[in-house]
């Protein structure tokens, strides 16, 4: 497609965009300094400059926003891991990448990450919600998967998709543990680990250590 047959940005959407993404300012800078539990809707709207009304259409509740944050914390770290990922040589240390660059960023933001993990998961339990819906490290663990099936490292009679699946709830599992206790485990040396349990399995290999 050609940059003028790219569909021009209308007003309504502008002004939607930017105040989508100037109550997102708002509500983390008021999360960060007065605490999530002590920060309301109403004050978040307030300092936005919008009726409550507009705040609750772009975000039902508190937990949306910090999710829709994240979502694009998640967008930009995926970004950076893709630009280095062609000079890696396999699909192990690209998943290894990819992962450490994002939970890098969640051992620095573990309130921020419960937070939105709980609503994600309550969303997934109860609905409603878009199930169909990609987080950017998703979408990034999904290519370098498929990535190594046409390479020849990754079977190919099991899909992309229950792959990527396993590894999600498998790093989710972890995450919410070390969430109960940051000092239990390095969380990112424990990303490596599931990587590994993914290429190879739970069979014993020469050199590894138990």
């Amino acid at each position: 497609m050609e940059p003028m047959d790219v569909p021009a940005e209308s007003r309504t959407e502008r002004k939607k965009r930017e105040t989508r993404q100037r109550i997102i300012e708002v509500a983390i800078d008021l999360f960060q300094r007065q605490g999530f539990n002590n920060t309301t809707m109403e004050q978040i709207a307030e300092v936005a400059d919008i009726a409550r009304k507009t705040l609750y259409n772009h975000f039902p509740v508190k937990e949306a926003i910090v999710d829709e944050y994240v979502k694009v914390i998640s967008k930009g770290l995926a970004q950076e891991t893709s630009d280095n990922l062609r000079n890696l040589p396999d699909t192990r240390t690209r998943l290894i990448a990819a992962l450490d660059k994002a939970y890098e960023w969640v051992e620095i933001n573990p309130e921020i990450t419960g937070i939105c993990l709980g609503y994600r998961l309550k969303n997934m339990f109860m609905g409603p919600g878009d199930s169909s819906y990609e987080t950017a490290t998703q979408s990034i663990m999904t290519e370098i998967i498929r990535q190594g099936q046409q390479a020849g490292e990754i079977r190919r009679d099991i899909s992309v998709k229950l792959m990527v699946q396993q590894l999600n709830i498998s790093r989710s599992v972890i995450v919410l543990n070390w969430l109960k206790d940051p000092s239990g485990f390095e969380l990112r040396k424990e990303m490596a680990k599931i990587v590994d349990l993914f290429i190879y399995g739970v069979i014993e290999r020469e050199g590894s250590q138990i």
